[in-house]
């Protein structure tokens, strides 16, 4: 309901295309992804299959110039049956299905290319190796990547999330003597990944960098520091009561440690914490470590709740304050 109520938010595919700023970024959603969903190979293989159309695109393009493909070809798009017979020894209509001969075009020069893609913190893997052209070799080599990594039994990445038909389909193609190479080839499986994490895990991570900016061990470090200033302020209070201190006076600090107990209290429920937003523009991605809120939306959210938070702490830690300080004393 409340992500329907800001519909202005940032989309999966704008996150994943890196067009977003922090905390909503693709940087912060792989580390939700793998901290707190245990998930990340999921969004390791889609950006995996990213790469791998970027190497496609570029390879399609090398043979556009050395003119092995012609603008008619290209008129379709880079995946389109016309590139896939012209550029493939044969051509493959869909996964599994019957392939028909077709003459098989020469490779570019090979020029050496990364095929790893770039790390999560590193720019847009779009500059990385910009001018150098992948040969077709270097197509099967990360298609066959993208088999040992994610798809054979017990791989380093399985991916369970997969469905069996599916992963059992594309390792028929891939571990054929002449495997495909083309990204058609994956994108059943490009658009099954991006919806299972579009309905299981990219709403928790808008909750938790949308409507939060701590993590799950600096909540439960609120909620032990919570407990121990509402103790104090509990103990301090009974004990200015039973010593005979008088009504109000010296008994109205107490309100220092129920604010400060209370607050952080407040942080473990919610996730957020309203000092670090008003005051440092801060969302935390790991413990201790920080991004500045920049995507405008996220920050007028944050600064709202944290504003209707530190009131409520204020409003609750004086009520507590002024129950304590009515007490009559009694000395003992």
């Amino acid at each position: 309901q409340e992500q329907d109520a800001h519909g202005d938010l940032p989309t999966l595919d704008q996150v994943l295309t890196r067009k977003t700023l922090p905390p909503v970024c693709l940087y912060n959603f792989y580390i939700i992804m793998r901290d707190r969903l245990k998930m990340e190979e999921v969004l390791d293989f889609y950006l995996d299959l990213q790469h791998h159309e970027l190497l496609w695109k570029r390879y399609v393009k090398a043979m556009h110039r050395t003119g092995h493909l012609s603008e008619t070809d290209l008129s379709d798009g880079f995946q389109s049956p016309r590139v896939l017979s012209r550029l493939s020894n044969q051509y493959f209509p869909s996964v599994g299905t019957p392939r028909t001969p077709s003459p098989r075009s020469p490779s570019p020069i090979n020029m050496p290319i990364s095929l790893v893609r770039p790390s999560i913190g590193e720019l847009s893997s779009t500059t990385t190796n910009e001018k150098a052209i992948p040969s077709r070799k270097d197509l099967m080599d990360s298609s066959q990547r993208l088999l040992l990594r994610y798809l054979v039994p017990s791989a380093t990445k399985e991916l369970t999330q997969l469905p069996d038909q599916l992963k059992l389909a594309l390792r028929k193609e891939l571990e054929k003597p002449e495997p495909r190479d083309d990204p058609l080839l994956f994108a059943d499986a490009k658009d099954y990944v991006f919806e299972y994490m579009q309905k299981q895990a990219y709403p928790k991570f808008l909750r938790l960098k949308v409507w939060g900016n701590i993590t799950l061990y600096q909540q439960l470090g609120r909620l032990v520091v919570g407990l121990l200033s509402l103790l104090a302020a509990l103990t301090t209070s009974l004990s200015l009561i039973f010593l005979g201190y008088p009504t109000w006076g010296i008994r109205f600090w107490i309100l220092l440690p129920f604010w400060i107990g209370v607050l952080n209290i407040l942080t473990f429920l919610t996730g957020l914490d309203p000092i670090w937003v008003l005051v440092f523009n801060k969302s935390e991605t790991t413990t201790f470590k920080f991004n500045s809120i920049k995507q405008p939306q996220v920050k007028r959210i944050l600064k709202s709740r944290s504003i209707w938070l530190l009131s409520a702490s204020i409003i609750i830690a004086v009520i507590l304050t002024v129950i304590f300080c009515a007490i009559p004393s009694r000395k003992l």
